[in-house]
């Protein structure tokens, strides 16, 4: 009986030490990788605002977001951006030289075109559309659309790039 009480206490110290040792190993582990990270954004060749203007020139739209991550060993900035082809694009920008080395469109439609935009604002004011971009103001991505109406005033419109809707 007084073996059994030992030997389980052993095990019961046994499962405590490993998952000590386990947890203690985690929280070294998240701090190499955070240190890892501080280390490469230091040691990055371009900032996040070059890889912004890298991702754009691949594809036309807004910047969603951007940051640094380790992807396949080698740290990257992540450009998620809405496309003025209203699809969402992932393009992984190289932090050491400010290439582009991967690009992803998603399939799924998640927004209007710029196309569709500018039909939208015609129908609101009828003239030529002489400008357009995508922005986002007050957290929502808008087409602000610059039209030279027929009267030969310059009209402004902006429409919504999520729903198409006429923003005020």
């Amino acid at each position: 009986m007084n073996i059994a009480k030992v030997l389980s206490g052993i095990a019961l110290g046994t499962v405590i030490s490993v998952s000590s040792l386990s947890s203690a190993h985690a929280a070294v582990l998240h701090t190499d990788n955070t240190a890892a990270k501080t280390v490469a954004k230091q040691q990055a060749s371009i900032s996040v605002s070059k890889a912004k203007k890298a991702a754009l020139t691949k594809c036309t739209g807004a910047v969603q977001s951007a940051q640094m991550k380790k992807v396949d060993g080698v740290y990257v900035y992540v450009v998620k951006v809405l496309g003025e082809d209203g699809k969402l694009h992932t393009i992984n920008v190289s932090c050491d030289n400010g290439k582009v080395v991967k690009h992803e469109t998603q399939k799924k439609q998640v927004g209007i075109t710029k196309t569709k935009a500018h039909s939208i604002a015609l129908n609101k004011c009828k003239g030529t559309v002489k400008s357009s971009t995508l922005t986002k103001q007050n957290g929502t991505y808008i087409y602000i659309i610059k039209i030279t109406a027929q009267n030969h005033k310059e009209q402004t419109v902006k429409v919504n790039a999520e729903n198409g809707s006429i923003c005020r």
